[in-house]
C-alpha cells in the first residue's frame, strides 16, 4: 500500500478507536503531542490540497494517494476533538469542525478527480488552520525579536522558544555566505562579497535562490558566449520543492522538483539550521564542502523579512 493510503488508514483507525466508549480496562488517549499530529500528519496531508493546481495527480495511484491525504485531513479533525486534545468546547471545536468539513469535501473531490473542487476548499481549510493558530498558539505570526539574552549559539534547536517565535517558517533574506574552516575562519566566499538571495519556507514548501552581486552586468541584447554562461552558472543557484521540517533538531529535507540545474531535480537535499542572535544560520552538513586540501562548512546567515 502506498504511503498516502497507509497514512490515512492509521489516522482513520486512530479516529475510530478514539470514538469508541472507553472500557473498564482501557480508554482512548493521545499518543503523540499536538506538534507531532500537526507536523507528521496534518501539514503534509493538507499541503496536497493547498498545492493541488501545481501538484495535480497524473495517475490512478497518485489520485489514490491524494484521497488518502484528504481523508487524513478529515480524520485528523476528529482527533483534534477527542478528549485530551480539545482545548475547549467552543472555538476549538468550531475550528476543528470547519477543518472536518473541508477535509470531507476534499475527500469527495479527490474521489471524483475534481481539481476545481479541491481548489475550492483551500480557503476553508486555510481559515480553519489560521483561526486555530491565532487563538491557541501564542505569538502566532509575530516577528521574532532581533538579538537575545545570550550571545552563545545553541548547539541545536531543542531550546527553541515554546511560543514558536524561533521557527524557520517564513521568508529570509541572505546577509552572508561563507565556507568556514574547522577553526571558524573564512576560507572562501562562494558567491563573493555581496551575495543576494532568499529562502522561503511556507506550509511544507521550500524555495532557495542565491546569486552573486559581483557578477558583471551585460546588455540584454548581448549574446551570451560560453564564458558568460559558465560565469552565470557558477554564480547562481535556485531550487524548490516540498520539504519536511524538523524544528526540534533543526533540519530541512527538501525533495527538489525544480532547479537551476536539471541534475538537481529529483534529488533529496538535507540542510541544517539554528538561530543565533535573531539570525538564521543555514547550510548543508558540517564539513561537507571541499576546499583546497581541506573540508569546509558552508554557512548562510539570513534575517527574517517582515
Amino acid at each position: 500500500m502506498r504511503n498516502g493510503l497507509r497514512l490515512a488508514a492509521f489516522v482513520l483507525l486512530g479516529a475510530l478507536v478514539s470514538a469508541q466508549a472507553p472500557s473498564p480496562s482501557s480508554s482512548a488517549s493521545p499518543v503523540g503531542t499536538m506538534s507531532d499530529l500537526m507536523v507528521k500528519i496534518i501539514y503534509p496531508a493538507s499541503d496536497a490540497i493547498f498545492y493541488i493546481t501545481t501538484r495535480t495527480p497524473a495517475t490512478e495511484v497518485e489520485w489514490g494517494e491524494l484521497q488518502g491525504k484528504a481523508l487524513a485531513v478529515a480524520e485528523s479533525a476528529n482527533l483534534l476533538m477527542m478528549p485530551g486534545r480539545a482545548r475547549d468546547q467552543d472555538r476549538w471545536m468550531a475550528d476543528a469542525k470547519l477543518m472536518l468539513d473541508a477535509g470531507r469535501a476534499a475527500y469527495r473531490a479527490a474521489r471524483a478527480k475534481d481539481v476545481a473542487g479541491l481548489e475550492a476548499v483551500n480557503d476553508q481549510l486555510y481559515t480553519s488552520c489560521t483561526s486555530c493558530h491565532q487563538h491557541y498558539r501564542p505569538n502566532y505570526g509575530r516577528r521574532p525579536a532581533v538579538g537575545g539574552s545570550s550571545t552563545e549559539p545553541r548547539a541545536d534547536n531543542s531550546a527553541a522558544k515554546a511560543d514558536g517565535s524561533d521557527t524557520i517558517q517564513g521568508r529570509w533574506k541572505l546577509l552572508r555566505a561563507e565556507d568556514l574552516r574547522a577553526d571558524g575562519s573564512v576560507a572562501r566566499l562562494p558567491w563573493g562579497e555581496h551575495p543576494i538571495g532568499s529562502i522561503v519556507v511556507d506550509r511544507g514548501a521550500c524555495y532557495v535562490q542565491i546569486m552573486s552581486g559581483d557578477t558583471p552586468s551585460f546588455a540584454a541584447t548581448t549574446p551570451a558566449n560560453e564564458q558568460m554562461k559558465a560565469a552565470l552558472l557558477s554564480s547562481y543557484i535556485a531550487y524548490s520543492g516540498p520539504c519536511t521540517i524538523d524544528e526540534s533538531v533543526g533540519s530541512v529535507t527538501l525533495k527538489v522538483d525544480a532547479a537551476w540545474r536539471p541534475d538537481y531535480v529529483g534529488t533529496e537535499q538535507k540542510r541544517f539550521f539554528k538561530f543565533e542572535n535573531g539570525k538564521l544560520l543555514f547550510g548543508p552538513a558540517p564539513n561537507s564542502m571541499r576546499g583546497t586540501g581541506e573540508t569546509l562548512t558552508r554557512r548562510l546567515t539570513l534575517e527574517r523579512v517582515p
